[in-house]
């Protein structure tokens, strides 16, 4: 499991690196910026859902889940970006882990680095992006996926992790997964989060 808890950090460098890509281009000072500029973040992940204990339980059940060993899965990168929530396995270990966290990047910065399968939908009204947000020549690139669902000042960040060795799930792509736990999880998100 270390080697996919490496790509998992690598992955989440990697969109850390593209959005930092994104706002470090353009002028020094407020007033010198042009009006099209790249999008910026909030400063904290949004609030009103916590993904550690406000997914419903019947969705974990359904997917065979359980808290990681170490739950929490809290990251603070480079310039501002943020993820709070936690990680979960299969209760087996058989099949995909998943981190399940909020972010404050929007999906208007995940959708200006056209990361490679990016598909898009709605969900109880909320805009998703499904994508592969790892690097193309990574090891096992299509193992990974992640779903943005639309939150304010942010998005809720479901990354998937399945190895092709998982004997439940290694079958399945993952960005299969991501949208089905998408789809599970987005209505449980209050109005105004």
């Amino acid at each position: 499991m270390a080697g996919v808890q490496g790509k998992r950090w690598r992955g989440a460098i990697a969109v850390v690196g593209a959005v930092l890509a994104i706002s470090a281009c353009g002028p020094d000072s407020p007033s010198e910026q042009p009006a099209n500029t790249a999008p910026t973040f909030a400063a904290e992940v949004p609030t009103g859902f916590d993904p550690c204990t406000q997914v419903p339980a019947e969705v974990f059940e359904s997917e065979n889940l359980r808290p990681d060993r170490n739950p929490e899965s809290n990251l603070d990168a480079p310039n501002g970006v943020k993820w709070r929530g936690c990680g979960w396995g299969n209760k087996r270990g058989r099949g995909y882990g998943t981190k399940i966290r909020t972010t404050n990047l929007t999906l208007e910065m995940i959708r200006a680095r056209n990361f490679t399968d990016a598909e898009e939908f709605v969900v109880s009204g909320r805009q998703v992006i499904v994508s592969r947000q790892q690097d193309a020549d990574a090891p096992g690139p299509d193992r990974v996926c992640t779903a943005n669902v639309e939150m304010q000042d942010g998005s809720l960040d479901i990354f998937i992790s399945n190895p092709e060795y998982v004997p439940d799930t290694g079958h399945i792509p993952a960005c299969t997964i991501a949208r089905t736990l998408a789809e599970k999880i987005a209505p449980s998100i209050p109005a105004g989060a």
